[in-house]
């Protein structure tokens, strides 16, 4: 009895051995997950600083665009303006011109009717 009792324990302990094998085994391979995950979560880490980074020169660019765009539009405002004020006296000239034709044609008229 004494010896089914000892090979019934040297069973169970060659048992738990087998079992402690395959659970080592297991334990190795969520280490070595472990490690792949640590780095991933290091590469996530660096591109996110990167795009961080990027996001920020962008953003400078972009008040620095907006600057330039509302100068630009400034100055086309005025030069606007001023074309404006251009075309108003243009209009003006070419009237004045326009009456001193029509003025000069009658008075040649008036001296062609008086000369025949």
């Amino acid at each position: 009895m004494n010896f089914a009792i000892e090979i019934t324990i040297g069973l169970l302990l060659i048992a738990t051995c087998v079992y402690c094998i395959m659970l080592n085994r297991k334990l190795q391979k969520l280490r070595d997950g472990q490690a792949e995950l640590t780095a991933t979560i290091d590469r996530f880490d660096d591109a996110s600083r990167r795009a961080e980074l990027n996001l920020n020169a962008m953003q400078g660019a972009g008040a620095t665009l907006n600057r330039d765009l509302a100068a630009a539009a400034t100055r086309a405002n005025a030069l606007i303006d001023e074309l404006s004020v251009m075309v108003n006296a243009g209009d003006d000239i070419a009237g004045r011109i326009e009456g001193a034709v029509r003025d000069v044609r009658t008075i040649g008229a008036r001296s062609n009717r008086l000369a025949s």
